[in-house]
């Protein structure tokens, strides 16, 4: 029987995208709600919602960002009142409530199967905030900041019938409670595209580089170039490898963040990107020559770059495993990586490395090592990130259960107060 599916994520499609297509190519209705959607899905309809009000200006600091969250909550409540008043009422519900989108759903459709996609639980300590002493919290108020964050996973994980999350560690980063409720299943790769994408070659126009399959060159790949994904550590491993491989090169994807733009971590208290600071740190150690900052690359040329690479160096603090790391693996591309907890977890992986996050002479020497071998290949089948199994995976959870599983638990009745006992006459009574 064909189902109506609504998917509700901030930027859809997100991690939705494969999912909802193929849900629509097996007939089902499916819909996406978006506050700023980020690109079309064939066969599903999206719908824009837009914020009620204002965010509050005058707010105290901790409640600015619980503010907006709610906001966001009630602005996509009110569309999808508007969509069960035009006729629509989902059979299921697959939301990422990280912005507060999911805070009401069952409100609206009480009766729907609520799906919550459990990306990520915030703690203060011993994860991307609270492990690297080079960065802790900047004050008492940042570290309540950051606990309230929860507060949109902790209400649709009470709501939900279930939760949905990529890694048994990030799993293992939520209450208790909440993971009886979750099953564990990635996003998924299109490991067959990965691995058609063929070596090919690079040239880089502006300092006059051309790169070939079989050079000594090192990738480093992260969405944002922050110290919570190690860019850091990173480049002060840069000279030690160019010194010892002046032949090397060294190619950098990702946006730069640190001022205005803050990624995932903090903002850069010198005010400048972490990239321009760590360049003012190096000086002139860094040959900037053998450097080569990309920037944010289509998907075909990211998979040429990976395609090349001698040796693809992953760092992380305990936090989301990114597909990058798993993408490069899936190729066999050796990988010098953070020993953290995040990637333990594929530790045996083939052409897989371990070295302390913070010893950045171990990375770089450890990168040396590796460019004086041959280029090899050792992919990995990456079976259950592949998605040949998620798809699967992830329909029959979302479409082959009968009915939500969540629902209230039975009415029990309030005991009926102690009342005291009057107190005895003989007693009380004047002498």
């Amino acid at each position: 029987m064909k189902k109506s599916i609504l998917f509700i994520h901030q930027s859809f499609p997100g991690q939705f995208g494969r999912l909802a297509q193929k849900l629509a190519e097996e007939g089902h209705r499916v819909i996406a709600l978006a506050l700023t959607p980020q690109g079309q899905v064939p066969g599903v309809s999206q719908v824009r919602y837009s914020l009620k009000r204002t965010p509050g200006k005058d707010l105290p600091y901790l409640l600015k960002e619980t503010d907006v969250k709610i906001l966001r909550g009630e602005s996509a409540a009110a569309a999808m009142q508007k969509l069960k008043g035009q006729g629509f009422n989902p059979d299921v519900v697959y939301a990422h409530p990280g912005w507060g989108e999911a805070l009401f759903v069952k409100e609206v459709w009480p009766d729907a199967r609520l799906v919550v996609y459990a990306e990520w639980f915030y703690n203060t300590e011993g994860q991307e905030v609270g492990f690297d002493p080079e960065f802790p919290p900047t004050s008492d108020a940042d570290k309540l900041r950051i606990h309230l964050k929860n507060t949109p996973f902790l209400h649709a994980l009470n709501d939900a019938d279930l939760a949905i999350t990529p890694t048994e560690w990030q799993k293992s980063r939520f209450p208790a409670w909440a993971q009886e409720k979750m099953e564990v299943v990635h996003d998924g790769l299109d490991i067959g595209k990965i691995r058609a994408a063929k070596p090919g070659a690079l040239r880089i126009p502006k300092q006059s580089v051309s790169l070939k399959y079989g050079d000594p060159v090192v990738t480093f790949v992260a969405r944002h170039l922050e110290p919570v994904r190690g860019i850091h550590m990173f480049m002060r491993a840069v000279p030690q490898i160019l010194r010892k491989r002046p032949d090397a090169h060294i190619v950098i994807l990702g946006k730069d963040a640190g001022t205005g733009y803050t990624g995932y971590g903090g903002i850069n208290p010198l005010g400048r990107t972490w990239r321009q600071s760590l360049q003012d740190e190096l000086g002139r150690d860094l040959d900037l020559s053998h450097v080569h900052f990309l920037g944010t690359v289509d998907y075909k040329v990211y998979l040429t770059i990976l395609g090349l690479s001698a040796c693809h160096v992953y760092l992380t603090t305990p936090f989301i495993l990114s597909w990058s790391f798993l993408e490069t693996a899936a190729l066999g591309v050796p990988i010098v990586a953070s020993g953290t907890a995040p990637v333990r977890e594929f530790s045996r992986l083939n052409g897989l490395h371990l070295v302390d996050f913070f010893d950045y002479a171990a990375l770089g020497a450890k990168v040396v090592d590796i460019l004086g071998q041959p280029v090899s290949r050792t992919p990995n089948d990456l079976e259950n990130q592949s998605l040949d199994s998620t798809l699967p995976a992830l329909t029959d959870l979302l479409l082959n259960q009968a009915g939500p599983i969540h629902s209230p638990g039975p009415v029990v009745s309030a005991p009926e107060p102690l009342r005291p006992k009057p107190a005895s006459r003989r007693k009380n009574r004047r002498r």
